[in-house]
């Protein structure tokens, strides 16, 4: 492989760089001051109850509701066997949210929802703006254990006669993430000054992951909006808003390896979506207008992993929440690289050693480019020591420009191109770009052990040193060190025997190990392990493709396109002779 071919391959590195270090940075109308005002302020809210005391200001402001002001919060426990819920009785909210079989920090369940986390359904009843957050409910109903193979539900109501109520129902499945929520309207038709309720909610993203800095690039508010699913994506230091009109099916919360979704029965008619400046991560409020039909509001929710294969099969686009690659680089990660790593998971226990077979077939299928890409740089090797091109070399040595000239004519006579060794590595590029993208969302690989690593979703440390450096970070990482040593190997490698009509340019290749471990040392563990196994891989096949090689052979080839060639030019000047002659 000679100058040209390792510029291509110095700057397709690049791009592969620049690329991933770019994916990895990559309404409802208003109201009076209600609990939805206090939701969307950005400072920490106090949770503790406080009772009114001015009786006459509060009449005024929740007319008869002002009774359900007063009340004591309860809060009720309910165990499924993929999450623990907790409910409370002031404004009949969802109060925790865990789940049972994820851990994170301290091997503590992964909670999803918290006392930070604030929702309230706001609705218009004659002069008054009532929010359920500033009124207290009665349990109706509540299993009395954990559901493990029924169905049950949790109930409050808000009686304000025996035939009229405000009446909020959960319900619970023993085998789903999903949270069914109905808010009722009983007998308050003439009432109720709205078709719909605003729904309310503040959330903070919770720390799920060891690395706040590894989960920002993956947090977002993402929504669907008819068949299309977008995204806000916040901002630390401004805040960020987004009204919209119309059909919106869902609105996530969405983490590195865990969501938020809150869906609409139908659809919600308006949204406000707005992100607050943070200084850890991202805090959101969502302004959702819930449609009433039938005295009835109904709202799912979904607090679970964004597995793919479980995203997908809820159909409602909710994998279009993962950043698996844009255009055709989502289709080679949704049709080949994900439905093969799902196949390899059922009988191999082991993720390292399925990420190494995916290496192996990624080679094995490559292995026609490689093989063509590899061949035309021993041809550009092979012409560039015959003789006539020594001669150019030579002959042309004061006049840069006309040495480039001629080396193209003569390329061309000898049926080579300085960059067609290139064009195979160039269509290697959407692997490389599907990858970066696959690992970093792949939820199988959280926190699962390899070597010696504890969870290859994120980068291993060999060393830390607790300051956070330009370039590399608090850390050093095996995995990476050692992709970047493999390449370092494969480079040296190739670069014997070789030689440079710029030596001053010999140096360019070894900048790609460099570039690979600054980006790799606070990558994912998996993608530096994957990045190693090909490594390897490519050492061995570089050699077994050596032994395969003729050289002679493809001197004689080469000798004989030139024939063709020099054949070809002397007949067509024969042509241009005899046309000469006719016209005379």
């Amino acid at each position: 492989m000679q100058r040209q071919a390792w510029i291509g391959v110095f700057l397709i590195t690049l791009l592969m760089f620049l690329w991933t270090l770019w994916i990895s940075r990559s309404g409802v109308p208003p109201s009076p001051k209600t609990l939805a005002d206090t939701l969307k302020s950005p400072e920490k809210q106090d949770t503790s109850v406080k009772t009114p005391i001015d009786s006459a200001s509060l009449s005024a402001r929740l007319g008869t509701y002002a009774r359900f002001a007063r009340g004591q919060d309860s809060l009720l426990q309910v165990r499924t066997p993929q999450a623990t819920f907790e409910f409370g009785t002031r404004g009949a909210r969802l109060h925790r949210c865990e789940l049972n079989n994820f851990y994170g920090q301290g091997s503590k369940p992964i909670r999803l929802w918290d006392s930070l986390q604030k929702h309230a359904f706001i609705f218009a009843e004659g002069r008054s703006i009532i929010s359920s957050d500033q009124l207290y409910f009665s349990l109706i109903h509540a299993p009395q254990k954990s559901l493990l193979s029924e169905e049950d539900s949790v109930v409050f109501r808000l009686s304000l006669a025996p035939d009229t109520f405000i009446q909020v129902s959960y319900y619970l499945s023993p085998s789903s993430y999903h949270l069914k929520s109905y808010i009722s309207f009983v007998g308050m038709k003439d009432y109720l000054r709205n078709p719909y309720i605003s729904y309310s909610v503040s959330y903070e993203t919770p720390q799920t992951e060891p690395s706040i800095e590894a989960m920002r690039p993956h947090c977002a508010l993402y929504y669907r909006q008819a068949d299309e699913v977008e995204s806000l994506s916040p901002d630390e230091d401004e805040m960020v808003q987004k009204a919209l009109q119309g059909r919106i099916r869902w609105v996530s919360a969405k983490g590195q390896f865990f969501c938020t979704i809150l869906q609409a029965s139908e659809a919600f008619s308006a949204a406000t979506l707005t992100s607050f400046p943070f200084s850890k991560l991202p805090r959101y409020h969502m302004d959702l207008q819930l449609p009433i039909t039938n005295g009835q509001a109904h709202l799912l929710w979904y607090l679970g992993p964004t597995r793919y294969a479980l995203m997908r099969s809820y159909d409602e686009m909710y994998e279009k929440q993962l950043s698996l690659g844009w255009s055709f680089i989502r289709y080679i990660n949704t049709g080949f690289i994900i439905p093969v790593f799902g196949f390899l998971e059922r009988y191999i226990p082991s993720y390292g050693i399925i990420i190494t077979i995916l290496a192996l077939l990624v080679k094995i299928l490559l292995s026609p480019l490689t093989w063509r890409s590899y061949l035309l740089g021993v041809k550009m090797q092979i012409v560039n020591e015959l003789p006539e091109v020594k001669a150019l070399e030579q002959k042309y040595k004061d006049d840069p420009n006309k040495l480039m000239i001629e080396r193209s004519l003569l390329y061309q006579q000898l049926g080579v191109s300085p960059l067609s060794g290139c064009i195979p590595l160039l269509l290697q590029i959407p692997i490389f770009f599907a990858m970066t993208s696959f690992f970093p969302n792949a939820f199988e690989l959280r926190q699962q052990s390899f070597l010696w690593t504890n969870d290859l979703s994120s980068y291993d440390t060999l060393i830390s040193w607790g300051i956070d450096l330009p370039l590399i970070g608090d850390h050093l990482s095996l995995f990476a060190l050692l992709t970047a040593l493999s390449t370092l190997a494969y480079t040296y490698f190739m670069q014997q025997g070789q030689t440079s009509t710029l030596p001053t340019l010999k140096w360019l290749p070894y900048l790609s190990p460099v570039i690979f471990f600054f980006f790799l040392n606070g990558y994912s563990s998996a993608l530096s392990w994957y990045y190693f196994v090909l490594n390897i891989l490519t050492i061995i096949q570089t050699f077994l493709m050596k032994r395969f090689v003729d050289k002679e052979a493809l001197i004689r080839k080469i000798r004989e396109v030139q024939r063709k060639k020099q054949n070809k030019v002397q007949l067509s000047e024969q042509r241009a002779r005899m046309r000469r002659l006719l016209r005379k």
